[in-house]
């Protein structure tokens, strides 16, 4: 038998040969060593339960104490943190996406959410939003956290679709004795974006301790954040096109050049303006009557558009006054997780949660820039029935932000609810199994505030004099119906009952529904010289629904703005996997040990058929103190339900018809003049007279015949524990993404072009488009996702951690983690021409790195963190004559933080949230954050633990 300190050792290198060990606190890895506890352990990448042979995939591990003594209270905060991820949809970032707002999603290796799964307990969560297949990381509770482990490689052998770009497993605690209090509050040292976060948690054990209980209830209310809160966005960096450019002369003078300050738009505004034919801009003042529009500074010089903007005091629309930068959340979470033994080495396990949480987007209000008002309109001052009269105008176009009906607001209610039951046991002294069943659902109700009906507000404007001298409205329909004249010339003339009569708001709801099985038995198949070889069996089962409801007026489309069409979309899928890690070499020269992982995993789905994916992965120790580890795998992305029976509404496009007799002279290599001829288009055709001046419809929609996204993907690296420098840890795995057809939306231009640029006419373009039989004329398209992208990423990861105990100046932790990216391609179409190589841009900077350098004296615990963004540009096929802001700087932002335990269950911690109060880049590209760059500020938070 191994010796304790020998055994302790083995451990600590296992943990940190398969984990990085991030964030992890200092005194978790000496206690690991004062009071081993050797059990067989699972870990994220793999179903295997085992001690000694360890996991060739690298994994990072963050504790939740950790996260909370950071001052955070959402999971996605500190994910969006570690340098191999980027935000996926957040707070910041879903302002506009009318049923995205409020979601918190991450993005391993910036691949996109759907790419990322996320696990609680190494299990499913139905996912955040509908029709999706992202987990809303707002529904876990940062007090219910023991860790985190993120696996950023493919991952499908082991956990089936999704897991492209890696995996998230949640382990939440299961281990609380008595009563836990918890709260905190950030205050940002410029008002908004406050947070306050409420925990109670509760557990124990009861009947003999038979039954264990953990109970969380948590309230969490995030601020919201507008421009104007931030002395840095409330006077924004934009760009203009240079007043000193002239486009014919190619002199290397940048076509476009920052612009500082606000610049609203000078042909629209909150009272409204129209243009006359004597060439003037009129407006109307407060109490309706007209005037000569101002443009405050003048209009902005220079060619282009700058003549569309004018200076800071202009009378003109400014967008900084409206919107948020970061939307308000106010979430509650209850979760309850039980385990009763039923039997020696048996028991029985259940997780509930419910999740109740508000958020709201906004923007603008309805806004017109078709709005005739005709010269019989009977709120016309009498100085601009003159002018008209004057000028020879029947009729003028009013120009108008329509600030009586209030800013659009999108309010989002989502209701989560899981329930799993399951039990898990030993089956001999050797195997063990869990089998497990899961509904989960989501109820999601969004309601539009600010709107308008389209058909009443056209009927209100249009108001007259009636016979008898009052006002009312034209159409004698509409005034039987009730319509209610409105007055638009200048702010806040409108009445109240008009204003009411034009009002309205719309909703949608919509539901998702998983339901989940699942078996696992594990254990030790037979012995061989270098140990056991140790496998593990597994049977997954998974049913996913969704249905939105929009109102009927939505459907019909007769709300400003907004058109949704109820949708229905259900799929299930079977699975079987195996997984194997087999011990190939032990204690011998060169060769401490030697191993071997192999996955595969089968998977038939209802909707994209049957798949497979495979990982094999080699672990090397040479010495004890080196390790070296390889995997290579195939992973899958089944498409989810949106991206399959979205279905979709009409849109209208206007676009170049590429077998026109100009264009099929251009096309590549002569496939276009080829495929154009055989879609029956002669020599010389063009399209009929005014197509190209009139809008096509269309629809936009999802694509039942969607095949899964496959991912070709390895990883090589190193872990080196030197016995001569006791705490220090080094790893460095390299690591590279090659997916293929991946799921890309295709705009019909694209899908015209590429139909006939093709080597032939059957590709997957074509038929997202209909032509006139008799014209050749396309009359009809189809915008949908189609299996054409493919992405090309590489990098290194990099990770360093030195523990360092003193006798007599406490303990120091200082701590690394880096991701240099290497390449990243990505092709929405999979023609040369659009290869886009993006790194190095701001996007996906070369480096991205988090550091910490902690220290521990007795009750008092100090840090310091960093993160870093590497300087980047915008645009890598940038030139000087684009613009002369292409550059962006570096990105560094400190957090200091600390806590201090009065007694061993009162406990305060404190700090101070980027303390230099560093802004995003003055940079026209990235001036509000665009949820890469902190908007926050400088915050200070306090919190406190007291345990009952």
């Amino acid at each position: 038998m191994m010796p304790v300190s020998s055994l302790s050792k083995a451990v600590r290198v296992a943990l940190l040969a398969t984990t990085s060990t991030a964030l992890l606190a200092s005194t978790n890895l000496y206690a690991a060593e004062e009071e081993p506890v050797i059990e067989r352990i699972e870990v994220t990448g793999s179903k295997i339960k085992r001690i000694g042979s360890l996991s060739p995939t690298p994994v990072t591990v963050i504790t939740g104490a950790e996260m909370m003594n950071m001052g955070i209270t959402n999971v996605a905060d500190i994910l969006n943190k570690l340098p191999s991820s980027t935000v996926g949809i957040s707070p910041e970032t879903s302002n506009n996406t009318i049923f995205a707002s409020g979601l918190n999603q991450t993005s391993l290796r910036g691949l996109g959410s759907d790419r990322t799964l996320v696990l609680v307990n190494g299990r499913r969560f139905v996912a955040g939003s509908n029709g999706d297949s992202a987990v809303d990381l707002n529904t876990i509770p940062t007090a219910m956290v023991e860790r985190m482990e993120v696996i950023t490689g493919g991952a499908s052998a082991v956990y089936g679709s999704d897991a492209i770009a890696g995996v998230i497993n949640i382990i939440t605690r299961t281990e609380v004795d008595g009563v836990e209090l918890d709260l905190s509050y950030t205050q940002p040292e410029q008002s908004g974006g406050e947070e306050t976060q409420f925990s109670l948690t509760t557990g124990g054990s009861f009947l003999d301790d038979k039954l264990s209980t953990v109970f969380n209830f948590t309230y969490a209310e995030q601020a919201e954040l507008r421009h104007t809160d931030r002395d840095f966005l409330d006077n924004p960096v934009n760009s203009i096109y240079n007043p000193e450019w002239d486009s014919s002369l190619e002199d290397g003078t940048p076509a476009r050049i920052p612009y500082i300050g606000r610049k609203p738009l000078s042909w629209i505004s909150e009272p409204g303006t129209f243009f006359a034919n004597d060439g003037g801009q009129y407006t109307f003042d407060s109490n309706g009557a007209m005037q000569v529009f101002d443009y405050g500074e003048g209009l902005i010089e220079g060619p282009g558009n700058n003549g569309n903007y004018c200076g800071p005091s202009c009378e003109g629309y400014d967008p900084v006054d409206y919107g948020f930068v970061r939307t308000p959340l106010e979430r509650m979470v209850f979760t309850l997780n039980t385990d009763y033994e039923i039997a020696e080495d048996h028991t029985l396990f259940t997780e509930i949660t419910y999740v109740d949480y508000q958020s709201n987007g906004e923007s603008t209000p309805v806004f017109h820039t078709r709005n005739y008002i005709e010269a019989d309109n009977a709120f016309l001052p009498e100085e601009t029935r003159t002018l008209m009269s004057d000028t020879g105008m029947d009729y003028f176009n009013l120009y108008r932000i329509d600030k009586e009906f209030g800013n659009r607001t999108y309010n989002q209610d989502r209701e989560t609810m899981r329930f799993l039951v399951g039990i898990e046991g030993a089956i001999t002294d050797e195997w063990e199994y869990s089998f497990h069943a899961q509904r989960g659902e989501l109820n999601e109700t969004t309601v539009w505030g600010g709107e308008i009906w389209a058909d009443r507000y056209d009927q209100a404007k249009d108001a007259v004099f009636a016979d008898d001298g009052s006002i009312v409205c034209r159409d004698t329909d509409a005034q039987a119906a009730g319509c209610v004249p409105l007055n638009l010339l200048g702010k806040d003339q409108a009445s109240q009952a008009a204003i009411d009569w034009v009002s309205t708001s719309a909703g949608q709801t919509a539901k998702t529904t998983q339901t989940t099985a699942g078996l696992v038995v594990n254990g030790a198949l037979f012995d061989v010289p270098a140990g056991y070889i140790s496998a593990a069996f597994s049977a997954d089962y998974r049913k996913e629904e969704s249905e939105t409801k929009p109102d009927q007026a939505l459907i019909d489309g007769t709300i400003f703005g907004n058109n949704a069409q109820p949708m229905k979309g259900e799929y299930d899928v079977m699975e079987f996997a195996a997984e194997f890690s087999i011990p190939l070499l032990s204690d011998m020269f060169l060769a401490h040990d030697l191993g071997m992982d192999l996955a595969y995993r089968w998977m038939d789905y209802s909707t994209a058929g049957q798949d497979d994916a495979w990982k094999v992965g080699l672990n090397w120790s040479p010495i004890e103190d080196l390790r070296f580890r390889a995997t290579k795998s195939k992973s899958v992305r089944a498409p989810n339900i949106g991206e399959l029976f979205d279905p979709g509404g009409q849109t209208f496009e206007s676009f170049k018809d590429v077998c026109d007799a100009i264009n099929v002279e251009l096309g590549p290599d002569g496939n276009r003049k080829k495929n154009c001829q055989a879609a029956g288009l002669p020599q010389g055709w063009n399209p009929t007279d005014g197509w190209y001046q009139s809008n096509t419809p269309g629809v936009n929609a999802g694509n039942p015949d969607l095949k899964p996204e496959t991912s070709n993907d390895y990883t090589i690296g190193m872990v080196y524990t030197p016995d001569y420098l006791d705490g220090f840890s080094l790893t460095v795995d390299y690591w590279a993404f090659e997916i293929t057809d991946a799921i890309n939306n295709i705009d019909v231009d694209v899908a015209v072009r590429y139909c006939y640029d093709s080597v032939s006419l059957d590709n997957v373009y074509c038929d997202l488009f209909t032509r006139d039989a008799s014209t050749g004329d396309i009359v009809d398209f189809l915008q949908a996702p189609v299996n054409s992208a493919s992405f090309d990423v590489k990098g290194v990861d990099i990770e360093t951690q030195y523990l360092i105990p003193t006798d007599n100046f406490g303990d120091f932790n200082i701590h690394l983690i880096a991701t240099y990216l290497e390449q990243w391609e990505t092709n929405p179409t999979g023609f040369a021409e659009d290869l886009q190589v993006d790194v190095g841009e701001y996007t996906d900077p070369r480096w991205k790195a988090m550091f910490s350098l902690g220290w521990k004296y007795d009750a008092l615990s100090l840090e310091a963190r960093s993160n870093y963004r590497h300087s980047a540009v915008a645009d890598n096929e940038w030139k000087p004559e684009n613009n002369n802001y292409n550059d962006i700087p570096s990105h560094t932002v400190w957090d200091f933080t600390g806590s201090y335990a009065f007694t061993e269950n009162v406990s305060l911690r404190f700090g101070v949230k980027n303390a230099f109060d560093i802004t995003p880049p003055r940079n026209p590209y990235v001036y509000d954050g665009d949820g890469y760059y902190d908007t926050q500020g400088r915050a200070f938070f306090l919190g406190a633990n007291v345990r009952l």
